[in-house]
């Protein structure tokens, strides 16, 4: 019987052999253009000319499969940790198509102070997004260098009649918004209807914008936390936790801007209720010591064990601020969040490092978990343990953001796009080394920026 058993399974093995050597030059094929977005879990098949669902015909001695490779699991094809980074054809042609990619152009930010276009100017590796420039002189808005107009949502909100009257056809016209929905519509006003096919490209903290603008990413973060740091991360911790006198700590100036600036204030004085302490400062509690003169707010930070990064709105899109990144992550705290649902959260930040308020059904829930932390060391260290990973182990990894990747646009390079969480449904139709066949438009800037997100978000827009 058992001789029997063996011969089958023997059997079965080479006829699977057999089909995968018939089907082995198809897979090759597949494998220079699949790609796989860690973000909806999904992959895609881009050819130069168009992207479509192919499908591999494999054929046995007793069935036939059709298996859709837009809807097939990657571990099938192709080894990977993320995007692009391991498929070794989209490697080759974008270093080749960077290497060409020496011709300076000129982007014009428009609204954003001078500080901040001068330190963004230093990110820009050629070697890594092409040659750009960047400045916020509006004279040379018509040079022939200048192929981008960044306009800053508080540029238009405070000259909202100063678009340029002409434009050049060979032009991007580029939205630049960090606040949101609700600090735009209810705060500002901005209703957006008069920009209905104005703008080329969307740049802004969602994951879904042509040009990704987030604080950091996750892999990025880690990077600059690695390169400062002892070089044993695990010492580093140690020192981390060592260093922690106070229990939890928030700084927040907005009270009552938005709906949501005034839900955390009663959020946090819920969780001192139940008997969590809490050290509060900024504008929203000026009966409380400041700051010693002198500290930096990371400083600060750096000596209690949690940080509320509680934003100043409730389940926006991908609304997640400097208040995660700097005040939490690089002081070296464990950040406790609210403000984005917690499925935005898990698409960027390291694994198992936050605290999400919305896991707990009750404040009082919550308040005992912070405290059991607090007494439990080897609990809490668990929060740190994603320092000791590997950068390519984070969501994002390899994804150019910002300006970076506004300039690869510029010379043709749209691979970043494969990250876009509506890769599939938006973007499918731009080839990832060449420039559209048509103009990029952003047909309605309201409805892309206002559309999508929850009521919980914004009521009515």
């Amino acid at each position: 019987m058992n001789n029997k058993v063996c011969i089958f399974v023997f059997i079965l093995l080479i006829s699977v052999l057999l089909c995968y050597r018939n089907a082995s030059d198809t897979l090759t094929f597949f494998e220079s253009y699949i790609t796989y977005n860690k973000i909806n879990r999904s992959l895609v098949w881009t050819s130069k000319n168009k992207a479509a669902a192919v499908k591999i015909k494999t054929t046995t001695t007793s069935t036939k499969k059709n298996i859709s490779v837009t809807s097939m699991q990657v571990q099938n094809f192709i080894d990977y940790k993320g995007g692009y980074t391991t498929n070794s054809h989209l490697i080759r042609q974008l270093d080749e198509t960077l290497s060409n990619a020496d011709k300076k152009y000129t982007i014009l930010i428009l609204g954003l102070p001078k500080f901040q276009t001068f330190s963004a100017r230093h990110k820009i590796n050629q070697s890594e997004c092409g040659a750009c420039d960047l400045t916020n002189d509006i004279s040379k808005i018509n040079d022939l260098e200048t192929r981008a107009v960044v306009f800053s949502y508080m540029y238009l909100f405070r000259k909202r009649s100063s678009m340029p009257k002409k434009r050049r056809s060979d032009q991007y016209y580029v939205w630049m918004g960090m606040e949101s929905p609700p600090a735009l519509r209810e705060l500002r006003n901005m209703s957006l209807t008069e920009y209905d096919n104005v703008f080329n490209l969307t740049m802004t903290y969602r994951r879904d914008a042509d040009v990704y603008y987030p604080k950091s990413t996750a892999s990025k973060l880690l990077q600059e936390l690695q390169k400062t740091g002892s070089g044993n991360p695990k010492v580093d911790i140690d020192d981390m936790i060592k260093m922690k006198t106070g229990v939890s700590i928030w700084i927040v100036s907005n009270c009552d801007g938005t709906e949501g600036a005034k839900k955390r204030i009663l959020l946090a004085q819920d969780m001192v209720n139940h008997g969590l302490e809490v050290d509060r400062m900024g504008r929203c509690f000026p009966e409380n010591s400041a700051p010693p003169r002198g500290t930096s707010t990371v400083d600060l930070i750096r000596k209690y064990k949690f940080y509320f990064a509680f934003e100043n709105s409730y389940h926006c899109l991908d609304y997640i601020t400097e208040k995660l990144y700097k005040k939490g992550f690089v002081a070296g705290t464990v950040p406790v969040v609210w403000g984005a649902e917690k499925r935005d959260y898990l698409a960027v930040v390291p694994p198992h490092s936050c605290i999400f308020v919305d896991d707990f059904k009750s404040t009082a829930e919550l308040v005992k978990y912070l405290k059991y932390l607090d007494k439990n060391v080897t609990a809490y260290r668990e929060y740190f343990k994603w320092r000791t990973m590997k950068p390519q182990d984070m969501p994002n990894y390899g994804r150019q953001i910002k300006f970076c990747q506004l300039c690869r646009i510029l010379h043709g390079i749209n691979v970043d796009n494969i990250f876009n969480p509506r890769y599939n449904e938006s973007y499918l139709s731009i080839p990832l080394f060449e420039h559209p066949s048509r103009p990029r438009v952003v047909s309605s800037l309201r409805e892309w920026l206002y559309g999508p997100v929850s009521k919980e978000c914004l009521k009515t827009y």
